[in-house]
């Protein structure tokens, strides 16, 4: 215990200490030094890295537009830039750099034309695919034709039909090659609509320009889409109803029918009706004794019939005995047979009277 008291008041105690201090104090500058080193090494390790990217990039062409049509070449182009890496994250961010096919100074037929870039840093090594490309330049034509509208009849509910369409442009701009733009006979807006459709369709119908055999024709149609309005509704018409009695009645018993409703409106397929001047009602009367209504339902008497307004009519049956019509039928006759008797005596008597007078004649004469 005395030892390491003496030590710790003894100079070489504050010695050790400064030398334990002073080898701390080195050991944190040397640290802080490597750390720095560190950071720096890695920041220019990412300035002096070198990074290759691959971008989709607009074909521009230059042409007189109004004057030709040109087709064959693709909508972009694969552009391959390689450089310093924030160079590289900075173009392909903006893209503000242009590939170009140059085509100003040629005239109708095929051509081939090399790419060039316009814009890009010249930092930078870059690569275009493809490096050339194939045109066809054609005289440009322009046509406008009416928009003919086409549906599937088949969609419809039975019996339903379609009314005049109603179209938010009336007619279309065709622009394109003229070999092309002659070979358009039609611009079709084809409706598509559900099974059984029985309410009006809306839709935006995309247009499409197609040959005389139904072919689509690579054209320009503007506008590209047109907004259609099918008014679907069910065909209608006004009828008088007549009554046809069916079967036979009970024995011994005569029927007659009549209603109060003396017309109807009934709707189906136009053609159906068309047909259809008078509606003759079918009433069974098979085995009927006596009088009774019946109510007799349109569309089950006509099944081609979507519906009716109204949708059944009541008949009433009257029913006579045969034998008391019989009886009345019998005594006009018996009637009619004693005046035919009746004159016949008048008329003999009449002879006879005429016979005597000429007879007393003669013998005057005489």
């Amino acid at each position: 215990m005395k030892f390491f008291n003496d030590f710790w008041e003894s100079k070489w105690a504050y010695r050790a200490l400064a030398l334990l201090l002073a080898i701390g104090l080195f050991a944190y500058v040397n640290a802080e030094n490597i750390n720095n080193t560190r950071q720096d090494a890695r920041t220019e390790t990412s300035i002096t890295a070198t990074a290759k990217r691959t971008l989709k990039v607009p074909l521009q062409l230059n042409a007189d537009s109004d004057k030709y049509f040109i087709t064959g070449y693709p909508e972009k182009v694969d552009v391959t830039i390689e450089g310093a890496a924030s160079l590289v994250t900075v173009t392909a961010n903006t893209q503000n750099f242009r590939i170009i096919g140059d085509l100003s100074k040629l005239g109708v037929g095929k051509h081939t034309v090399h790419l060039r870039q316009s814009g890009l840093n010249k930092a930078l090594t870059y690569k275009i695919k493809p490096a050339t490309i194939t045109v066809k330049i054609q005289d440009r034509k322009t046509r406008r034709l009416p928009i003919q509208v086409k549906y599937n009849k088949d969609s419809l509910a039975p019996g339903y039909t379609v009314g005049t369409p109603k179209l938010g442009d009336e007619t279309a701009d065709i622009t394109g090659a003229k070999g092309e733009i002659d070979r358009v006979y039609q611009v079709v807006a084809n409706v598509v609509m559900k099974r059984n459709t029985k309410d009006d369709v809306n839709e935006e119908v995309m247009l499409q320009a197609l040959d005389q055999d139904g072919n689509t024709v690579n054209v320009v149609v503007n506008p590209e889409t047109v907004h259609v309005t099918l008014p679907i509704y069910l065909p209608s018409k006004h009828v008088k109803v007549s009554l046809d009695p069916t079967g036979t009645p009970a024995q011994g018993k005569n029927v007659t029918l009549s209603t109060n409703t003396q017309s109807v409106e009934i709707y189906g397929a136009k053609a159906m009706l068309d047909d259809i001047s008078t509606l003759d009602v079918p009433v069974s009367v098979t085995g009927v004794a006596s009088s009774t209504t019946k109510t007799i339902s349109l569309t089950k008497a006509f099944p081609k019939l979507t519906a009716a307004t109204p949708e059944s009519i009541k008949v009433q049956v009257i029913v006579s005995d045969t034998t008391s019509a019989t009886s009345d039928t019998d005594a006009s006759a018996t009637s009619s047979s004693s005046k035919k008797d009746a004159t016949s005596s008048s008329t003999s008597q009449s002879s006879a009277s005429s016979a005597d007078k000429d007879a007393a004649s003669k013998d005057s004469t005489d």
